[in-house]
């Protein structure tokens, strides 16, 4: 009985880690950003298209790492014998079956809520698919990966607006803040990481707080409340790339961990901003600007016991 039990839980632990489950707080998160920018001025936000969107990009989210998982079995055989694939827990066709599923339910969770944002499904598939392809044979495959993150706001954004002008700046911001992310966790394994991949990932990382700025200036955000939002970011990123830089998983972990702070670094202000202005109505999504990147921080972090966030 006891060891029914084990083998259980050994079962579920292994599907989160294949799931990445400590990082679906952030993928939540990335699209509520999308959508409370998309409703900027009122945060006037239709509930129904807000949770068909996080579904879809959690579902697009998990779909990837477990078609990821699919693709790589062979290599994880030879270098990593212990994770579910090559030890046999689960079956290379179910992974496969499950990724498969999960993208298209995902695609049309999306399409459900809006075309646009059905069709910003679509890319996203399209980049899993190019990064599960290459990210063995090439470091730029990293492009890939931080594109799929970046489209997430985007696809949130466009359930409510035609255009992408709005939401650019901070999709670019996470498209550089994975990026710095990668370019730290490919060369701090490293007993001497060359200058210019140190410099180049907090380049990034520094950068994505510059694009955050400009785009918060651009929805004519109040400065203080922008520059208070900025400071968890700032402080945590800091925090991870002098305090946690050994064991390289752990600088890893805490950067995952951190991406929510860069949604904050636009949610907290724009809460600010349209709290004064909000009807009884618009207090609910408010609120969720201001408690969703903490609770997706501090879930993520709580999740990273349960599983590996990479």
């Amino acid at each position: 009985m006891l060891g029914g039990l084990m083998n259980r839980l050994g079962k579920w632990t292994a599907l989160f880690a294949t799931a990445r489950v400590a990082n679906v707080p952030s993928v939540i998160c990335n699209v509520w950003l999308g959508v409370a920018v998309g409703g900027w001025g009122s945060l006037a936000i239709p509930w129904t298209h807000a949770v068909f969107l996080a579904a879809a990009g959690v579902m697009l989210y998990v779909g990837g790492n477990f078609l990821n998982d699919w693709m790589d079995r062979d290599w994880d055989a030879r270098q990593r014998p212990e994770r579910a694939l090559p030890r046999g827990v689960f079956s290379a066709g179910g992974y496969l079956a499950a990724a498969v599923c999960l993208l298209a339910v995902g695609v049309g969770t999306a399409w459900v809520a809006q075309p646009r944002s059905g069709w910003v499904a679509v890319g996203i598939v399209g980049w899993i698919l190019i990064y599960t392809v290459w990210h063995k044979r090439s470091a730029w495959a990293v492009v890939a990966m931080g594109l799929c993150r970046a489209l997430l706001p985007v696809m949130g954004f466009l359930a409510l607006q035609p255009y992408v002008d709005m939401i650019w700046p901070v999709a670019a911001a996470l498209f550089c803040y994975i990026m710095g992310l990668s370019l730290s966790a490919r060369y701090e394994s490293l007993s001497e990481p060359p200058p210019w991949a140190r410099v180049t990932a907090r380049g990034l990382l520094l950068l994505a707080a510059v694009l955050v700025a400009w785009g918060n200036k651009a929805l004519i955000l109040d400065r203080l409340p922008s520059v208070c939002g900025a400071l968890p970011y700032l402080a945590w990123t800091s925090f991870c790339l002098k305090f946690r830089r050994r064991p390289l998983s752990r600088l890893v972990s805490g950067l995952l961990a951190g991406i929510p702070l860069v949604d904050a670094m636009v949610l907290l202000p724009l809460g600010v901003t349209c709290m004064n202005a909000s009807s009884n109505g618009a207090l609910a999504p408010v609120i969720v600007c201001f408690l969703m990147p903490a609770l997706a921080f501090i879930s993520a972090l709580w999740l990273q016991r349960l599983a590996p966030a990479t």
